[in-house]
């Protein structure tokens, strides 16, 4: 199994390359103070969000499923051996992003390491969601189809959100509420209760991905 998570990360060798120079122009334009710190987190997201659909697609390219279920490895360990690496490139994500927090506090460019710890908890939450719900209709329906598909779920439920705030004033409405600040015992919790719900919807979105992969005839 380990040598199929090596697999997915030689094939993204070259797109992760593309992102972290995506990453030092972010760092840097952040460092001149243009944008805000939280850029950074929101990049990171959308890279890992993004990579799953690469692999997919040279998978499909390459017609991996027909020489990889010949290999004595099984299905179940080949669906496991993708999440596992998703995984690592979320953790990989969420920690680069606190080191990177880490020096523009240092250079004065987040004034709240708090927040800041908050926000990277949130951001790695939101990429394992996403994954969750992609990785099933990836396996389910192939890059090309899964890739409409989630971008019109998730447009659906931004519509939806926006439906729901709009009688109650929008944005504004949440800005109005002024939820109070964490606590440095509640910021130190919130990293944990992110992991736990992460790992939770991985565990769901594996057992859907399996079940697809299960089924689908290469």
């Amino acid at each position: 199994m380990t040598g199929l998570i090596l697999k997915d990360l030689l094939i993204l060798r070259k797109t992760l390359r593309s992102y972290l120079f995506m990453l030092i122009v972010y760092v840097g334009i952040a460092f001149t103070g243009v944008w805000s710190a939280d850029i950074v987190g929101v990049l990171l997201v959308v890279m890992v969000v993004m990579l799953p659909m690469n692999v997919f697609a040279y998978d499909k390219q390459a017609k991996w499923d027909t020489y990889g279920l010949a290999l004595p490895v099984g299905r179940t360990k080949t669906v496991a051996a993708r999440y596992l690496c998703i995984l690592l490139l979320c953790l990989l994500s969420v920690g680069l992003t606190a080191i990177l927090g880490v020096m523009l506090y240092a250079a004065g460019r987040v004034e709240e390491p708090v927040e800041f710890l908050v926000s990277c908890s949130v951001m790695g939450l939101m990429s394992v969601l996403v994954n969750a719900i992609m990785l099933p209709f990836l396996y389910k329906f192939g890059p090309e189809r899964a890739r409409m598909m989630f971008f019109s779920i998730m447009g659906g439920i931004v519509l939806l959100v926006v439906a729901a705030l709009f009688p109650l004033g929008g944005l504004e409405w949440l800005k109005a509420l002024e939820l109070a600040e964490p606590t440095p015992a509640q910021a130190a919790a919130i990293p944990a209760i992110a992991a736990v719900a992460g790992l939770a919807l991985l565990a769901v979105s594996f057992l859907l991905s399996r079940h697809f992969y299960g089924a689908k005839d290469v």
